[in-house]
């Protein structure tokens, strides 16, 4: 385990790449509005700034995403995720994210994306990393675990997901939904070159 949760040390990333595939990584800055940064710092003071992101994808070829509160009702969708608690792997926290966040139990397929992201606030930048896998529901009922943290869980296509949900991240004027968005953009990227 890393003994700073933004960072995974060479063993745990070397098992990582061994299991699941070597990442792509990429690097990406965004402008955080004053209450996206106020999270942020939040979650530093956890001692967290990092999460692990599954695109969970079904036989049908859709991808299961989630709805927070603070976007119930507008139309945008994620993939799901989160961070993992302190003594945790990444691999043990993404299990229980998922399962928090969507109900489903998941097998990790590939490790896709590396993202190294700076939270730019008005006075400082913040750094951030996202770990981000293609997954398979192995069981569960679909339906949040976590329902103060999670209002919707749905299914949405690829399509969907780069177009409609795109759309609407980029126009919301959120540094973490242009993110988001980035972040989606360049999974399916990674996956067709992947072939997988």
């Amino acid at each position: 385990m890393a003994s700073n949760l933004n960072d995974v040390n060479d063993e745990e990333m070397l098992s990582l790449i061994e299991r699941f595939g070597e990442p792509h990584r990429l690097h990406f800055s965004a402008n955080f509005l004053r209450f996206e940064c106020d999270l942020v710092k939040l979650s530093r003071e956890k001692g967290r700034l990092h999460d692990v992101t599954c695109f969970i994808r079904q036989k049908d070829n859709r991808y299961v995403v989630i709805q927070k509160h603070q976007y119930a009702r507008t139309g945008i969708y994620r993939a799901p995720s989160g961070g993992r608690h302190f003594g945790e792997s990444i691999e043990e926290a993404a299990h229980r994210e998922m399962y928090e966040e969507t109900g489903l139990t998941i097998r990790l397929v590939h490790l896709v994306l590396d993202v190294s992201l700076d939270v730019v606030c008005n006075d400082e930048v913040i750094p951030w990393r996202s770990f981000v896998f293609l997954a398979e529901p192995t069981g569960g009922d679909m339906k949040p675990i976590d329902v103060r943290e999670i209002f919707d869980v749905s299914v949405m296509t690829r399509d969907q997901l780069l177009t409609d949900v795109d759309r609407l991240m980029q126009e919301s004027g959120w540094g973490g939904f242009a993110y988001r968005a980035f972040l989606t953009r360049e999974f399916f990227k990674q996956l067709d070159i992947l072939y997988i």
